[in-house]
């Protein structure tokens, strides 16, 4: 059963307000992090995680921007505040613009070596495909396949991956949304990962709740779609973005209850025993953070069906803003 919410994890993700602000005017960067300066050697993998199957615990996660600074100063954070998960993007044309090509030096990679020091279990999120990774109907099932591997054998500490996060929207499958094209990439880059005897997590379709394009679907239509193509994850994602209103009020699109619908789909179609995670979310525009966080998480960790939710701090956020009651 799910516990009630910390208040030192509370603290926590909240002060992600502060580290993903921009840095401060003459800050020090932060010092050097190698493999094992928290004791003993960089962890690997947690498949028992909290948040995943083999858990019966709630996960907190916290999404992190790749900007440099902030970037390890959050994760630093994260891993003091005994935050579950952190969630990367993976900008696959940035990293590998060419099948040969890869950019070790990158601030992706740098991210995922310090979470392994500090050892943080990681969700990356893969976007924006390469051309030479694109068909016509969407990424390419054995290529966006052997980066899966690619990725899960480079990194450890990569405890679950996310394909393609709105993968219902043009803008997240680079082509017209393809229920059966994106059915039959994750079951070919599931049977990779089995191949090769890597435990790895896939978090399904990261569907979006934004639509901006005629060609969109909505996230519930689309689910549909994806069980009727024979879809059936572990693990189902789902991002929150420019939600409205408090964490009670009525399921709607753009309301944080919307994983609501979501769930009713899931059992529509039999999948009971299915995870959802969040993948990103947070507050409204213009309401107090730590009310609002507060009641959102004491909500969310009550379903039982919820395994991990990341929270996505508004980096417009300085430390001028950051306040935090004590009471």
């Amino acid at each position: 059963m799910h516990s009630t919410l910390p208040r030192k994890l509370l603290i926590g993700i909240l002060i992600f307000l502060l580290a993903c602000s921009p840095t401060p005017p003459h800050a020090h960067p932060p010092a050097p992090l190698g493999f094992g300066d928290f004791g003993g050697p960089a962890p690997g993998r947690n498949i028992n995680a909290p948040g995943t199957p083999r858990s019966l615990d709630f996960g907190y996660g916290a999404r992190i921007e790749m900007d440099g600074l902030s970037a390890d100063s959050s994760l630093r954070l994260a891993a003091q505040m005994n935050i579950d998960w952190v969630a990367l993007d993976f900008d696959w044309n940035a990293i590998q613009p060419a099948p040969d090509a890869w950019n070790e030096d990158s601030s992706f990679s740098n991210a995922l070596q310090l979470a392994r020091s500090l050892g943080l279990a990681t969700l990356v999120s893969v976007k924006n495909p390469p051309a030479w990774a694109l068909t016509p109907n969407g990424p390419d099932a054995d290529a966006a396949a052997s980066l899966v591997v690619s990725l899960a054998q480079r990194y450890p500490n990569l405890g679950a991956l996310e394909l393609f996060p709105g993968a219902n929207t043009r803008a997240g499958w680079n082509a017209a949304p393809d229920a059966g094209g994106y059915v039959r990439l994750f079951e070919t880059a599931e049977a990779r990962l089995a191949a090769e005897n890597l435990d790895v997590y896939l978090v399904a379709g990261g569907l979006s709740n934004l639509l901006s394009s005629p060609e969109d679907a909505r996230d519930v239509d689309f689910l549909g779609q994806l069980y009727a193509a024979g879809l059936r994850p572990a693990i189902l994602g789902i991002r929150l973005d420019n939600l409205a209103g408090q964490p009670l009020d009525a399921s709607l699109p753009n309301s944080l209850r919307h994983y609501e619908d979501i769930r009713a789909v899931m059992t529509a179609n039999g999948h009971v025993d299915g995870l959802l995670w969040i993948t990103g979310f947070g507050p409204p525009a213009g309401v107090e953070d730590e009310t609002w966080l507060k009641q959102a998480f004491q909500m969310m960790q009550s379903q039982l069906y919820l395994g991990t939710v990341f929270y996505h701090p508004r980096s417009q956020f300085s430390i001028f803003d950051f306040r935090l009651s004590t009471d």
